[in-house]
Protein backbone atom coordinates (compact mmCIF):
# COMPACT_ATOMS: atom_id res chain seq x y z
CA UNK A 1 0.00 0.00 0.00
CA UNK A 2 2.72 2.72 0.56
CA UNK A 3 4.63 1.72 -2.60
CA UNK A 4 1.28 2.26 -4.04
CA UNK A 5 0.78 5.93 -2.18
CA UNK A 6 4.50 6.58 -3.27
CA UNK A 7 4.11 5.90 -6.57
CA UNK A 8 1.01 8.02 -7.36
CA UNK A 9 2.76 11.05 -5.89
CA UNK A 10 5.81 10.31 -8.01
CA UNK A 11 3.85 10.93 -10.99
CA UNK A 12 1.53 13.43 -9.94
CA UNK A 13 4.69 15.45 -8.77
CA UNK A 14 5.57 14.81 -12.45
CA UNK A 15 2.88 15.74 -14.15
CA UNK A 16 2.96 19.47 -12.22
CA UNK A 17 6.26 19.63 -13.30
CA UNK A 18 5.41 19.07 -17.41
CA UNK A 19 2.65 21.53 -16.72
CA UNK A 20 4.54 24.20 -14.97
CA UNK A 21 7.55 23.40 -17.75
CA UNK A 22 5.39 23.54 -20.76
CA UNK A 23 3.57 26.99 -19.49
CA UNK A 24 6.88 28.62 -19.38
CA UNK A 25 8.35 26.99 -22.41
CA UNK A 26 5.37 28.08 -24.91
CA UNK A 27 7.02 31.42 -26.60
CA UNK A 28 4.69 34.72 -27.15
CA UNK A 29 3.76 33.64 -30.78
CA UNK A 30 2.72 30.07 -29.97
CA UNK A 31 0.05 31.18 -27.40
CA UNK A 32 -3.39 32.80 -28.77
CA UNK A 33 -3.74 36.23 -28.95
CA UNK A 34 -6.87 36.71 -26.56
CA UNK A 35 -6.33 33.46 -23.97
CA UNK A 36 -9.19 35.49 -21.28
CA UNK A 37 -12.31 37.96 -21.64
CA UNK A 38 -10.79 41.63 -21.29
CA UNK A 39 -14.05 42.81 -20.09
CA UNK A 40 -13.84 40.46 -17.35
CA UNK A 41 -9.74 40.24 -16.07
CA UNK A 42 -7.10 42.25 -16.52
CA UNK A 43 -3.53 40.71 -17.29
CA UNK A 44 -0.50 42.24 -14.99
CA UNK A 45 1.50 39.07 -14.94
CA UNK A 46 4.11 40.27 -17.10
CA UNK A 47 5.12 43.31 -13.85
CA UNK A 48 6.78 42.06 -10.78
CA UNK A 49 3.87 41.66 -8.62
CA UNK A 50 5.17 42.17 -4.93
CA UNK A 51 3.89 42.30 -1.31
CA UNK A 52 4.10 42.10 2.32
CA UNK A 53 2.81 40.01 4.53
CA UNK A 54 0.94 38.69 8.05
CA UNK A 55 0.66 35.32 8.50
CA UNK A 56 -0.76 33.04 10.98
CA UNK A 57 -1.29 29.51 10.67
CA UNK A 58 -2.15 27.14 13.50
CA UNK A 59 -2.53 23.15 13.72
CA UNK A 60 -4.71 21.74 15.71
CA UNK A 61 -4.34 18.09 16.71
CA UNK A 62 -8.03 16.23 18.06
CA UNK A 63 -8.30 13.00 19.51
CA UNK A 64 -12.06 11.85 20.15
CA UNK A 65 -11.46 9.37 22.29
CA UNK A 66 -14.30 6.40 23.16
CA UNK A 67 -13.08 6.41 26.67
CA UNK A 68 -16.03 7.40 29.26
CA UNK A 69 -13.63 9.10 31.12
CA UNK A 70 -12.66 11.38 28.45
CA UNK A 71 -13.89 12.77 25.43
CA UNK A 72 -11.45 14.47 23.40
CA UNK A 73 -7.61 15.67 23.81
CA UNK A 74 -6.88 18.39 22.05
CA UNK A 75 -3.27 19.46 20.88
CA UNK A 76 -1.99 22.88 19.47
CA UNK A 77 1.90 23.82 19.13
CA UNK A 78 2.89 27.73 20.56
CA UNK A 79 3.09 29.65 17.24
CA UNK A 80 3.47 33.11 16.08
CA UNK A 81 2.03 35.84 13.72
CA UNK A 82 4.90 35.54 11.00
CA UNK A 83 6.09 38.63 8.65
CA UNK A 84 6.81 37.83 4.74
CA UNK A 85 7.63 39.63 1.48
CA UNK A 86 6.35 37.32 -1.80
CA UNK A 87 6.67 37.89 -5.46
CA UNK A 88 5.22 36.96 -8.24
CA UNK A 89 6.06 36.99 -12.03
CA UNK A 90 4.01 34.84 -14.88
CA UNK A 91 3.14 31.59 -13.10
CA UNK A 92 5.63 31.63 -10.41
CA UNK A 93 5.77 32.86 -7.27
CA UNK A 94 8.30 32.65 -4.16
CA UNK A 95 8.05 34.21 -0.68
CA UNK A 96 10.01 34.30 2.35
CA UNK A 97 8.57 34.94 6.37
CA UNK A 98 10.20 35.09 9.48
CA UNK A 99 8.85 35.05 13.37
CA UNK A 100 7.32 38.45 14.48
CA UNK A 101 10.25 40.08 16.64
CA UNK A 102 8.14 42.49 17.54
CA UNK A 103 6.02 39.69 19.92
CA UNK A 104 7.01 36.75 21.40
CA UNK A 105 4.77 34.04 23.10
CA UNK A 106 4.52 33.02 26.39
CA UNK A 107 6.88 29.80 26.55
CA UNK A 108 6.23 28.94 30.16
CA UNK A 109 2.50 28.19 29.36
CA UNK A 110 2.44 27.29 26.17
CA UNK A 111 6.02 25.61 25.78
CA UNK A 112 8.46 26.28 22.70
CA UNK A 113 7.25 25.11 19.50
CA UNK A 114 10.21 25.36 16.44
CA UNK A 115 8.54 24.86 12.96
CA UNK A 116 9.44 24.29 9.15
CA UNK A 117 7.21 25.29 6.77
CA UNK A 118 7.81 25.87 2.79
CA UNK A 119 4.94 26.17 0.35
CA UNK A 120 5.76 26.13 -3.46
CA UNK A 121 3.24 27.84 -5.99
CA UNK A 122 2.66 27.71 -9.88
CA UNK A 123 -0.59 29.57 -10.55
CA UNK A 124 -1.48 28.60 -14.28
CA UNK A 125 -4.32 30.66 -16.14
CA UNK A 126 -6.31 27.22 -16.25
CA UNK A 127 -4.01 24.55 -14.05
CA UNK A 128 -2.82 25.62 -10.74
CA UNK A 129 -0.75 23.95 -8.09
CA UNK A 130 0.25 23.81 -5.01
CA UNK A 131 2.87 22.23 -2.97
CA UNK A 132 3.83 21.96 0.77
CA UNK A 133 6.23 21.11 3.45
CA UNK A 134 5.51 21.81 7.10
CA UNK A 135 6.82 20.43 10.79
CA UNK A 136 6.23 21.26 13.99
CA UNK A 137 7.96 20.30 17.07
CA UNK A 138 6.64 21.03 20.40
CA UNK A 139 3.17 20.85 21.17
CA UNK A 140 0.72 21.88 24.32
CA UNK A 141 -3.05 20.20 25.48
CA UNK A 142 -5.76 22.72 25.06
CA UNK A 143 -8.35 20.37 26.48
CA UNK A 144 -8.30 18.60 29.30
CA UNK A 145 -6.14 21.01 31.55
CA UNK A 146 -4.65 20.56 34.83
CA UNK A 147 -6.49 21.35 37.86
CA UNK A 148 -5.09 24.64 38.20
CA UNK A 149 -5.40 25.68 34.59
CA UNK A 150 -2.20 25.27 33.37
CA UNK A 151 -1.55 22.89 30.01
CA UNK A 152 0.00 19.91 29.94
CA UNK A 153 3.33 20.31 27.37
CA UNK A 154 4.98 17.78 25.41
CA UNK A 155 8.22 19.14 23.56
CA UNK A 156 9.24 15.59 21.95
CA UNK A 157 6.09 15.36 19.81
CA UNK A 158 7.03 15.97 16.46
CA UNK A 159 4.29 16.07 12.89
CA UNK A 160 5.59 16.21 9.62
CA UNK A 161 3.42 16.53 6.44
CA UNK A 162 3.84 16.76 2.87
CA UNK A 163 1.34 17.72 0.33
CA UNK A 164 0.34 18.90 -3.11
CA UNK A 165 -3.03 19.85 -4.99
CA UNK A 166 -3.26 20.69 -8.22
CA UNK A 167 -6.18 22.99 -9.63
CA UNK A 168 -8.51 22.34 -13.16
CA UNK A 169 -10.19 25.92 -14.07
CA UNK A 170 -12.89 25.28 -16.18
CA UNK A 171 -14.25 28.86 -16.99
CA UNK A 172 -10.50 30.82 -17.10
CA UNK A 173 -11.62 33.00 -19.73
CA UNK A 174 -13.94 34.74 -17.48
CA UNK A 175 -12.69 33.85 -13.94
CA UNK A 176 -9.22 33.89 -12.75
CA UNK A 177 -7.78 32.27 -8.98
CA UNK A 178 -4.59 34.58 -9.80
CA UNK A 179 -6.71 37.76 -9.13
CA UNK A 180 -8.21 36.32 -5.47
CA UNK A 181 -4.73 34.82 -4.05
CA UNK A 182 -1.60 36.28 -5.63
CA UNK A 183 -2.81 39.34 -7.24
CA UNK A 184 -1.21 39.39 -10.60
CA UNK A 185 -4.43 39.58 -12.28
CA UNK A 186 -7.97 41.65 -11.50
CA UNK A 187 -11.53 40.52 -11.57
CA UNK A 188 -12.80 43.30 -13.28
CA UNK A 189 -16.19 41.47 -13.08
CA UNK A 190 -18.22 38.99 -10.72
CA UNK A 191 -17.67 35.57 -12.07
CA UNK A 192 -16.83 31.71 -10.73
CA UNK A 193 -16.15 28.45 -12.43
CA UNK A 194 -16.25 25.36 -11.50
CA UNK A 195 -12.77 23.81 -10.08
CA UNK A 196 -11.56 20.25 -9.63
CA UNK A 197 -8.70 19.65 -7.02
CA UNK A 198 -6.86 16.24 -6.87
CA UNK A 199 -4.56 16.14 -3.76
CA UNK A 200 -1.99 13.89 -2.00
CA UNK A 201 -0.97 13.81 1.62
CA UNK A 202 1.64 12.18 3.83
CA UNK A 203 1.44 12.86 6.87
CA UNK A 204 3.43 11.51 10.35
CA UNK A 205 2.75 11.89 14.70
CA UNK A 206 5.67 10.66 16.94
CA UNK A 207 6.40 11.23 20.36
CA UNK A 208 9.71 9.29 22.17
CA UNK A 209 7.24 9.44 25.64
CA UNK A 210 3.86 8.46 23.93
CA UNK A 211 1.16 11.34 22.67
CA UNK A 212 -1.15 11.13 25.48
CA UNK A 213 0.68 12.45 28.68
CA UNK A 214 1.30 9.59 31.60
CA UNK A 215 -0.67 12.68 34.22
CA UNK A 216 -3.71 12.20 31.48
CA UNK A 217 -3.37 8.66 31.48
CA UNK A 218 -3.54 8.12 35.04
CA UNK A 219 -5.88 10.62 35.78
CA UNK A 220 -8.45 9.43 33.34
CA UNK A 221 -7.44 5.60 33.33
CA UNK A 222 -6.72 5.20 29.47
CA UNK A 223 -6.74 1.91 28.45
CA UNK A 224 -2.76 0.71 26.71
CA UNK A 225 -4.47 -0.25 23.90
CA UNK A 226 -5.06 3.62 22.89
CA UNK A 227 -1.80 4.64 24.23
CA UNK A 228 -0.25 5.65 20.56
CA UNK A 229 3.65 6.63 20.20
CA UNK A 230 3.31 7.06 16.64
CA UNK A 231 1.52 6.66 13.21
CA UNK A 232 1.90 7.63 9.66
CA UNK A 233 -1.42 8.87 7.00
CA UNK A 234 -1.21 8.82 3.72
CA UNK A 235 -4.27 10.41 1.82
CA UNK A 236 -5.08 10.41 -2.30
CA UNK A 237 -8.16 12.53 -2.59
CA UNK A 238 -10.29 14.06 -5.36
CA UNK A 239 -12.40 17.21 -4.91
CA UNK A 240 -15.09 18.90 -7.54
CA UNK A 241 -15.39 22.68 -6.29
CA UNK A 242 -16.88 26.15 -6.70
CA UNK A 243 -14.86 29.07 -6.63
CA UNK A 244 -16.84 32.59 -7.28
CA UNK A 245 -15.90 36.06 -7.16
CA UNK A 246 -17.91 38.69 -6.06
CA UNK A 247 -16.81 42.21 -7.43
CA UNK A 248 -18.15 45.95 -5.67
CA UNK A 249 -17.32 49.04 -5.92
CA UNK A 250 -15.18 48.64 -9.00
CA UNK A 251 -11.85 47.41 -7.57
CA UNK A 252 -13.36 45.52 -4.21
CA UNK A 253 -13.84 41.93 -4.10
CA UNK A 254 -15.17 38.85 -2.25
CA UNK A 255 -13.72 35.47 -3.16
CA UNK A 256 -15.52 32.24 -1.33
CA UNK A 257 -14.31 28.57 -2.38
CA UNK A 258 -15.40 25.21 -1.41
CA UNK A 259 -14.07 22.18 -1.94
CA UNK A 260 -16.45 18.95 -0.85
CA UNK A 261 -14.70 14.98 -1.78
CA UNK A 262 -13.78 12.02 -1.07
CA UNK A 263 -10.34 10.87 0.03
CA UNK A 264 -8.81 7.06 0.20
CA UNK A 265 -7.06 6.61 3.15
CA UNK A 266 -4.32 4.29 4.81
CA UNK A 267 -2.81 4.64 8.46
CA UNK A 268 -0.36 2.94 9.85
CA UNK A 269 0.13 3.66 13.62
CA UNK A 270 2.27 2.01 16.55
CA UNK A 271 2.13 1.89 20.26
CA UNK A 272 4.02 -0.29 22.77
CA UNK A 273 2.21 -3.83 22.87
CA UNK A 274 1.33 -3.83 19.24
CA UNK A 275 0.95 -2.34 15.52
CA UNK A 276 -2.21 -1.58 13.74
CA UNK A 277 -3.08 -0.44 9.78
CA UNK A 278 -6.45 0.50 8.35
CA UNK A 279 -7.17 1.99 4.77
CA UNK A 280 -10.75 3.32 4.30
CA UNK A 281 -12.65 6.09 2.27
CA UNK A 282 -13.59 9.42 3.87
CA UNK A 283 -15.41 12.58 3.38
CA UNK A 284 -13.56 15.63 3.21
CA UNK A 285 -14.76 19.35 3.06
CA UNK A 286 -12.01 22.58 2.99
CA UNK A 287 -12.70 26.14 2.11
CA UNK A 288 -11.04 29.32 1.30
CA UNK A 289 -12.50 32.82 1.79
CA UNK A 290 -10.49 36.23 0.43
CA UNK A 291 -11.57 39.85 0.57
CA UNK A 292 -9.46 42.48 -1.04
CA UNK A 293 -8.81 45.77 -2.94
CA UNK A 294 -6.95 44.94 -6.00
CA UNK A 295 -6.46 48.26 -8.30
CA UNK A 296 -4.43 48.64 -11.36
CA UNK A 297 -1.74 49.72 -9.12
CA UNK A 298 -1.84 49.28 -5.34
CA UNK A 299 -3.67 46.12 -3.36
CA UNK A 300 -4.62 44.68 -0.03
CA UNK A 301 -6.33 41.85 1.42
CA UNK A 302 -7.29 39.40 3.86
CA UNK A 303 -7.39 35.38 3.14
CA UNK A 304 -8.29 32.28 5.15
CA UNK A 305 -7.79 28.49 4.54
CA UNK A 306 -8.61 25.74 6.24
CA UNK A 307 -8.93 21.96 5.29
CA UNK A 308 -6.16 22.02 2.74
CA UNK A 309 -4.09 19.66 5.05
CA UNK A 310 -6.27 18.09 6.72
CA UNK A 311 -6.73 14.22 8.06
CA UNK A 312 -9.43 12.85 9.30
CA UNK A 313 -8.76 9.18 9.61
CA UNK A 314 -9.28 6.60 12.90
CA UNK A 315 -6.77 6.47 15.37
CA UNK A 316 -6.82 2.79 16.55
CA UNK A 317 -10.26 3.03 18.66
CA UNK A 318 -10.33 6.78 18.71
CA UNK A 319 -10.93 9.40 15.98
CA UNK A 320 -8.12 11.42 14.47
CA UNK A 321 -8.00 15.06 12.94
CA UNK A 322 -5.30 17.05 11.81
CA UNK A 323 -6.17 20.41 9.96
CA UNK A 324 -4.12 23.83 9.23
CA UNK A 325 -6.06 26.83 9.33
CA UNK A 326 -3.93 29.59 7.63
CA UNK A 327 -5.40 33.17 7.81
CA UNK A 328 -3.23 36.25 5.74
CA UNK A 329 -3.06 39.54 5.68
CA UNK A 330 -1.03 41.14 2.80
CA UNK A 331 -0.42 44.65 0.85
CA UNK A 332 1.34 45.23 -2.41
CA UNK A 333 1.98 46.65 -5.86
CA UNK A 334 3.55 46.27 -9.13
CA UNK A 335 6.75 47.13 -10.55
CA UNK A 336 7.50 47.12 -14.32
CA UNK A 337 10.82 45.92 -13.42
CA UNK A 338 11.81 43.79 -15.94
CA UNK A 339 11.11 45.94 -19.26
CA UNK A 340 13.23 48.98 -17.03
CA UNK A 341 15.95 46.20 -16.83
CA UNK A 342 15.88 45.34 -20.83
CA UNK A 343 15.81 49.32 -21.80
CA UNK A 344 19.00 49.69 -19.12
CA UNK A 345 20.66 46.99 -20.92
CA UNK A 346 20.06 48.36 -24.32
CA UNK A 347 21.03 51.88 -23.61
CA UNK A 348 24.40 50.45 -21.65
CA UNK A 349 24.85 48.38 -25.11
Amino acid sequence: MKTLFASVVILVLTLTAKITGAQSAVKPAELPQVSFDSIYLEDYTNLLTSRVFLLFQNASLLINTTDENISKIEYRPNVNVRIGVAGFWKWFGLGLSIDNPFYKTDRDKYGKTTTIDLRVNAFGRKVAAELFLQQYKGFNISSPERADGTRYILPDMRTFSIGIAGYWIYNARKFSIRAAFIQNERQKKSAGSLVVRPAFLYYRISSENGIIPAEIIEKYHIPATNLISSGDFYSLGLSPGYVYTFVFLKDFYLTAAVFPGVAAQFSSFSNDLNAYANFEFTFQLSGRLAVGYNSDKWFVGFSVQTGFNEVPDKFNKALFSYDVAQFRLWGGTRFDIFRKMKKKSTFTE
